[in-house]
């Protein structure tokens, strides 16, 4: 994700004095657009500000004022995410998602949500599928309320556990649930967890979230709408609450199944693939969206959007965007599809049938989620900022590799899927452009990390414990410079080798530092601890 990049001189391209890349000419690959519309604009109301959860941990009774929009809808079986995925991305998790596959027990979110006619606030029932996939029972279950992280507002009522009213108690000043359980829950157990939530959506970006959870400009942001479980390790639950300038998703990968009722007009991209949509007597449509295993869940909206789409082999990309941004729109498709091809040769499949890039009002450059990249819609049309338009949007691009399918603590360790995005950015100047793109990117990365004091923080460091510039400078500007300092060390072919091996490995589970270290020396034949001192973790 490219957080912060907006403050002066942050960006990829950096300001003047160090050396640009290549200007980018017009990708090759030939536009094949899907027939687009215009429609009207989506107008918003201003609403009373929703009475905030005492900030002190306090019971959320149920039966409280939070009503369910409609009844919660059943869990599903497995086949219903497939309409998700690339077919050969069902054949390879069929076995793994069984009773006894690596995959077994993955979290399920089945969600029923509702938009008012002016979009808000969000109404939702969740009904999560819980299952202990560790070596100890566990007596509660946490989940992140991410909104409150920035003063959201986000209520929840009516907790139940296994169909039993529970008192969940909200902690962490609001932004954690921890939901007990009427008995411990051993390992390999299920229990069936539903709440109802409300949150009043922002009309503005600056309440801290970046905009990645606001309606703006016509176009509403969904990300962060629901309570989402809280990761599980070694360490326990992770409770703490995230550090803002950088992500705050740390998530194990899950399957969703999401029922929202809104404004029939809009036109929606969301994470996952569409069902169905059915048009109700109101004014209203219903769409059913499925998708998993993913990291997140993620809806854009807009009445205003126009969309164009092509196929890259059987993967259907499509770009969503504003009318007045239509060309801009069209160059974001086209370095998704080339950056889409070149990951996959690269690194390995991507795994569904869809890949959505959508511009909102996000004030950072770009935004990753699974199957959807949402890019700033001022770069659409800022022709000072198209080298930086194009490096955003294959980053975030990159993502769906190191971050989605192989997962990470993005809080505690966020150099691993950043410093990857980055270092897998670079390919794509490389083959779009050739070697003169290729160290314009490079020379970029090395003036970034300049920006601050070479010696004084390795890249290893959780983000808060970088300050101002140096979460930029440090975690995208020299994490990917140890990668390719890995790389003139164990030689090109052996990196390749290793991140093909990292990608099919780790693919939907949480990796780590170290693992990525013993992968690394498995790999080579060698030992990097004085790499990985110099650069990580002295």
């Amino acid at each position: 994700m490219y957080r912060l990049i907006f403050t002066a001189c942050l960006c990829v391209m950096l300001a003047a004095g160090c050396v640009p890349m290549m200007p980018a000419p017009e990708p090759t690959v030939a536009p094949s657009p899907q027939p687009v519309t215009t429609q009207p604009a989506l107008r918003a109301t201003s609403v009373p500000a929703a009475t905030r959860t005492p900030a002190t941990a306090a019971p959320v009774m149920s039966g409280s004022a939070t009503p369910a929009p409609t009844p919660r809808p059943p869990l599903v079986d497995w086949g219903i995410y497939e309409a998700a995925l690339r077919p050969a991305t069902v054949q390879r998790l069929a076995s793994e998602l069984r009773p006894g596959g690596r995959l077994a027990g993955m979290t399920q979110y089945s969600l029923t949500v509702t938009l008012p006619s002016d979009v808000s606030r969000v109404d939702g029932a969740a009904l999560v599928r819980y299952t202990n996939r560790e070596a100890v029972p566990l007596n509660e279950v946490y989940f992140h309320l991410f909104p409150n992280i920035w003063d959201g507002g986000m209520t929840v009522s009516d907790v139940r556990v296994a169909g039993q009213p529970v008192d969940a108690v909200l902690e962490s000043s609001d932004d954690l649930l921890r939901v007990p359980l009427r008995q411990p829950l051993q390992p390999g157990q299920s229990v069936d967890i539903a709440m109802d939530f409300r949150v009043p959506v922002p009309m503005d970006t600056d309440v801290g979230n970046y905009g990645d959870f606001a309606y703006v400009d016509d176009v509403l942001a969904m990300a962060h709408f629901y309570p989402t479980v809280v990761v599980y390790d070694d360490d326990g639950w992770h409770l703490e609450t995230p550090a803002t300038q950088g992500d705050v998703i740390y998530h194990d990968a899950s399957l969703y199944d999401v029922s929202l009722t809104a404004p029939a007009d809009l036109t929606l991209a969301a994470t996952g693939s569409p069902l169905t949509r059915i048009a109700n007597p109101d004014g209203t449509a219903t769409w059913r969206l499925v998708g998993g295993p993913m990291r997140d869940f993620n809806v854009a909206a807009s009445k205003r959007y126009q969309s164009a789409s092509r196929k890259t082999g059987d993967v259907t990309v499509t770009s969503y965007f504003l009318p007045e941004q239509a060309a801009g729109g069209q160059k974001a498709l086209n370095w998704a599809s080339q950056a889409l091809q070149t990951y996959e040769t690269m690194f390995g499949p991507y795994p569904y049938a869809e890949l959505d890039v959508v511009q909102t009002a996000t004030t950072a450059g770009g935004i990753e989620y699974p199957g959807m990249v949402v890019i700033a819609s001022r770069l659409y049309d800022d022709k000072n900022r198209s080298e930086f338009f194009e490096s955003a949007t294959v980053h975030e691009v990159a993502h769906q590799w190191w971050y989605n399918v192989v997962g990470n603590d993005q809080v505690n360790d966020p150099w691993l899927d950043e410093a990857l995005t980055q270092y897998s950015t670079y390919f794509h100047y490389d083959q779009a452009y050739g070697k003169p793109g290729a160290q314009g990117f490079l020379d970029g990365l090395r003036a970034r990390w300049s920006r601050v004091n070479y010696d004084e923080k390795p890249i290893g460091l959780p983000v808060s414990e970088y300050q101002d510039q140096e979460y930029s400078a440090i975690v995208y500007g020299r994490g990917p410079l140890f990668l390719f300092a890995l790389r003139d060390r164990i030689g090109a072919d052996k990196m390749a080798e290793l991140l093909r091996r990292y990608y099919a490995e780790y693919s939907w589970k949480i990796a780590t530092p170290d693992e990525f270290r013993r992968l690394a020396e498995e790999v080579s034949g060698q030992d990097i601890g004085d790499l990985w001192a110099k650069w990580v973790k002295p």
